[in-house]
């Protein structure tokens, strides 16, 4: 008998111990496996999952025992999926999907319950979000939300592995074919400075092709960060000075005081440009288009809770400016 016969706990199929040589498969080691699959590593794996690494261990030995094949094999620090780990990863998500749906049933008739994991960008989080996610919280308190943010490309990475159930962004328009993506409201760019900065400082630097002002920008990944890059490589910039900084805050505060111009949403610096704080430079050159879009993959299931979410921020939108 396996490890993970002689436990008995939350199964799917079935519960409890081995009867009559039926197979149990917990279905906490199933979300251990897609956790080290996703994030490539043990240690990882049981950081986030608040176990020891341990722990870790002897469930993944537990389903191979239970499976009859390796399902990693190890590379330098990092672990990968075997032939038959990337099978049984698809089992898997069928399997965890399944679980989902079982535990969502009541919702399915009417009472919403369950968990959610959202994934969304700072902007679109302290700008876009704040309504929605009160109105969520207001409108069904039986179900555990989280939220996280990072970049546009990682966000998108989790959604596809499904470490988050919706992504709300701001960027160039995502057409992917495996996620479903609805355009919430189209975003006003604009590159800013500080309160008394010639507002064609920016024009005479394309003219002259030399920007002399230092680059305030994002982190990398970031989509304003890529905008910007490209914007300026594609006339023949090279800025020699540039500052990195994740927050936003942080960003405005240094464009407030004159360190640098960057390239911002224009919701993120309304409240500088009315007061005088900030001045938008001109520029007559076409800019990309950016939207705030929310995004779910086009082939899994859908949770009530996630397709409520969804639906708030779609309602929500039509007040956006």
């Amino acid at each position: 008998m396996s490890a993970a016969g002689r436990r008995s706990g939350r199964g799917f199929p079935g519960t409890g111990d081995r009867k009559d040589g039926e197979a149990v498969m917990d279905t906490r080691y199933v979300a251990t496996f897609r956790k080290v699959a996703a994030l490539g590593g043990f240690t990882r794996a049981a950081e986030q999952l608040g176990y020891t690494q341990s722990t870790v261990s002897t469930q993944i030995q537990a389903l191979e025992e239970e499976v009859g094949l390796p399902l990693f094999e190890r590379s330098g620090r990092r672990v990968l999926l075997t032939s038959a780990g990337k099978r049984f990863l698809r089992y898997a998500e069928e399997m965890m999907a399944l679980e989902e749906r079982i535990r969502n049933m009541a919702g399915e008739e009417g009472k919403i319950h369950g968990e959610l994991a959202i994934a969304a960008g700072e902007s679109v989080t302290v700008y876009r979000l704040n309504g929605v996610l009160e109105t969520y919280r207001r409108s069904f308190p039986g179900v555990s939300l989280s939220l996280r943010n990072s970049q546009c490309p990682i966000m998108i990475d989790w959604l596809r592995r499904g470490e988050t159930d919706l992504v709300v962004l701001i960027s160039q328009p995502v057409r992917l074919p495996d996620l479903e993506v609805v355009t919430l409201v189209e975003e006003s760019m604009l590159f800013v400075a500080a309160a008394g900065t010639d507002e064609d400082l920016l024009e005479r630097a394309l003219a002259a092709r030399r920007l002399d002002a230092c680059l305030i920008v994002t982190e990398q990944g970031c989509s304003y960060r890529l905008f910007m890059e490209h914007f300026f490589r594609e006339r023949g910039i090279l800025p020699d000075k540039q500052m990195e900084f994740w927050s936003m805050e942080a960003i405005k505060r240094c464009v407030e005081s004159g360190l640098g111009i960057s390239f911002l949403p224009r919701m993120a610096v309304r409240e500088e440009l009315a007061s005088g704080r900030m001045v938008a430079l001109r520029c007559d050159a076409e800019l990309e288009r950016f939207v705030t879009q929310i995004a779910w993959r086009r082939n899994g299931w859908m949770s009530p809770a996630a397709k409520e979410f969804a639906r708030i921020c779609i309602d929500a939108a039509r007040e956006w400016q």
